[in-house]
């Protein structure tokens, strides 16, 4: 294999925020993007031999004849890297498939441990939440969302939601902290009901236009910024009413936005930025970046991340959004350094690990990529105070990433393993604590 590189960033396996399921990359994708994908330089390092290829294959077939699907699912990710300019498109098909299908018994006692209710617009609670009857749950979730807890600041909001189900602040953390435990659907469902509670949360509107953009749905995330714009106080006025201009929906689309309106909700965004002349809005630059993102122009993106980081530079989804974008930029190992500072500040950030993650593929470092995604699934998977989480909701899009890159390693029998789903036989493969 030709010189790897190392994404230890001088600090081992740190961890990382923005989900790096879209290249926007026209060539490979005809024009689909996402802030938190992650960057397709580099390939010739992660391109195996033939001979490596051939012998990954006969081991595939031997080891898993007895399954035909999983047999398909470790030729798949093998044919993966036959092709430097098709990797990440298949990459992408790979995780998509996994968010389609049930691979671990897991996921699936977990769909039977939880219940959809009308009232609450389709999101799905915790049944077994230990939590719900909890006296001053949305405090206590703030508390363990400052401490990095994830699955618990989950249940908790959750549970202060079941309290009081017209509480727009708790739907607006519960759909920002689904989103960093990398469950982007269910932070959509929040964060719209947050948004149908109190239209002009600017802060909900901001996290829904990530994870549209995230999840490849470019018009709707277009319309989250624009509706920033009009709900907020200082920059409406730039803001130009039309009668029957459409309002937040709930029926999303993943078609391409178009240029047009995507530019011209750029311009809005560059126009309050010149209005406030030296003067930084943080969350201006924010969407900014966004838009910049959208479009592809990613060192405008870094810029506008950059800006913000100046003035918080504390904020850790602010420097996992400038490594996802610098990953799409094709400076992986700068990406590496944005998401390490993130970890930094917020150890418990699920997404931020996974972006870790792919970056370390990027740049051929297969076992630090799987220390990596095994460290975000266990952090999924329990909480940092060693409470259990009922039936806890394991990513798919990490398990899916974490099967590639052992099929990298030339590591057949683990990649059975994660596709059985068996966490402990891999964490102890890998020398980490459960």
């Amino acid at each position: 294999m030709a010189d790897r590189k190392s994404c230890s960033s001088r600090t081992g396996s740190k961890e990382l925020l923005w989900s790096s399921e879209h290249r926007s990359q026209p060539e490979l994708s005809g024009g689909k993007s996402a802030l938190n994908s992650e960057s397709t330089s580099e390939l010739e390092l992660v391109a195996p031999t033939q001979a490596r290829l051939t012998k990954e294959q006969r081991w595939g077939s031997s080891l898993l004849s007895r399954n035909h699907s999983l047999e398909e699912e470790f030729e798949r990710a093998k044919a993966a890297v036959e092709s430097d300019t098709e990797f990440w498109d298949k990459m992408q098909a790979e995780w998509e498939e996994m968010a389609r299908r049930n691979w671990i018994s897991e996921n699936q006692e977990a769909q039977n441990q939880v219940t959809i209710s009308a009232s609450e617009k389709g999101y799905y609670f915790h049944t077994e939440n230990p939590f719900k009857d909890w006296p001053g749950a949305f405090e206590e979730g703030l508390k363990r969302l400052k401490e990095g807890d994830l699955p618990v600041t989950i249940l908790f909001m959750e549970a202060a939601i079941l309290q009081d189900p017209g509480d727009a602040e708790a739907w607006q953390f519960l759909g920002i902290t689904q989103a960093e435990n990398e469950n982007e659907q269910a932070a959509i469902v929040a964060l719209q009901r947050c948004l149908e509670l109190q239209p002009n949360n600017l802060k909900a509107l901001m996290a829904l236009a990530v994870s549209y953009t995230n999840t490849g749905h470019q018009q709707d995330a277009c319309e989250a910024l624009k509706n920033w714009i009009k709900q907020n106080p200082k920059y409406k006025y730039l803001v130009k009413s039309k009668k029957g201009s459409p309002g937040l929906t709930r029926r999303m689309s993943k078609s391409p936005v178009d240029s047009s309106v995507l530019e011209g909700v750029k311009e809005l965004y560059l126009e309050a930025a010149h209005q406030n002349g030296d003067l930084i809005d943080p969350d201006l630059q924010t969407g900014l970046g966004v838009l910049f993102h959208l479009s592809g122009e990613f060192n405008r993106a870094i810029d506008a991340f950059n800006a913000a980081l100046t003035v918080r530079p504390e904020d850790y989804s602010l420097w996992n959004r400038l490594g996802a974008t610098l990953a799409n930029g094709d400076r992986s190992e700068e990406a590496v350094e944005a998401y390490t500072r993130a970890l930094e500040i917020q150890p418990g950030f699920i997404r931020s690990r996974y972006n870790l993650g792919i970056s370390c593929i990027n740049l051929g470092a297969y076992r630090e990529a799987v220390s990596n995604f095994l460290t975000a699934l266990s952090l999924q998977r329990k909480s940092r105070n060693q409470q259990q989480v009922p039936h806890p909701a394991i990513s798919g899009n990490i398990w899916a990433a974490l099967r590639i890159a052992l099929s990298l390693m030339d590591q057949p029998e683990l990649f059975q393993a994660a596709n059985l789903g068996d966490l402990d036989v891999l964490l102890r493969a890998f020398n980490l604590d459960p």
